[in-house]
């Protein structure tokens, strides 16, 4: 039986929300966004890791004593603290996993995309455990442009081969370990890390799979990106 691990990334500033209150404990319905995404994951993994701010650990553990005071089942639910870039907060997730005995698999996604549903995520834990490495990811329905340093269009790639990417992010055990381990060793060669897939591609020598998303699965960032958040989870 493969186990399966989770991290659910909370630890970001959520700048663009212009509110003093981070976006991922926001609240929708009385609940927290990021416990409207870890809750998805509890029927599906053996652990849930959430990664927060070291100054929100405290909060967090409160949350959950909450909720197991109130019978919610969080036995499989652990919180530790992130790091300075989202990057760093994957691999103390990671470290977190690997004291409790380590994953056969693990899904990363971000706290932010409280709309992921039980599809997506069943059709990336079944292409991570086919081909290693897999993303949920829709295809653009926007033409792309490439631009320079200066604001000005380089090229136009093929739409057709244009995915947005988004979350949960699933990888074999030793594939993620491995791909982070030689970023720790060797450095991020200036890289501007903003996925976990983009660790494996460049650390990890392994292919990943683009699997069929949604295009509801958004990424809160934005005020009116929680209007339409709560709009669909009402």
């Amino acid at each position: 039986m493969n186990r399966i691990g989770v991290l659910v990334l909370a630890a970001g500033k959520g700048t663009r929300m212009n509110s003093q209150i981070p976006k991922q404990f926001l609240e929708i319905n009385g609940k927290p966004i990021f416990m409207h995404s870890s809750d998805k994951f509890l029927s599906v993994a053996d652990v849930v890791c959430v990664v927060t701010n070291e100054e929100h650990l405290a909060f967090m553990q409160a949350l959950l004593e909450h909720d197991a005071h109130m019978g919610k089942n969080v036995k499989n639910v652990i919180i530790t603290a992130g790091g300075r870039e989202r990057w760093e907060s994957s691999v103390n997730g990671l470290r977190a996993l690997e004291e409790l005995g380590g994953c056969d698999y693990v899904l990363i996604h971000d706290a932010a995309r409280c709309l992921v549903d039980e599809e997506t995520i069943g059709r990336v834990i079944e292409d991570t455990v086919t081909y290693g490495a897999a993303v949920a990811a829709v295809p653009s329905k926007d033409t792309i442009k490439i631009a320079d340093e200066n604001g000005f269009v380089r090229s136009t790639p093929d739409r057709e081969r244009c995915w947005i990417i988004q979350t949960p992010q699933g990888f074999s055990w030793e594939v993620i370990t491995s791909a982070y381990r030689n970023l720790r060793e060797n450095g991020n060669g200036g890289l501007n890390i903003t996925d976990d897939a983009m660790v494996v591609e460049n650390f990890g020598n392994h292919p990943v799979r683009l699997t069929p998303g949604s295009y509801e699965n958004i990424k809160v960032t934005t005020p009116e990106d929680l209007i339409y958040v709560k709009e669909k989870l009402k």
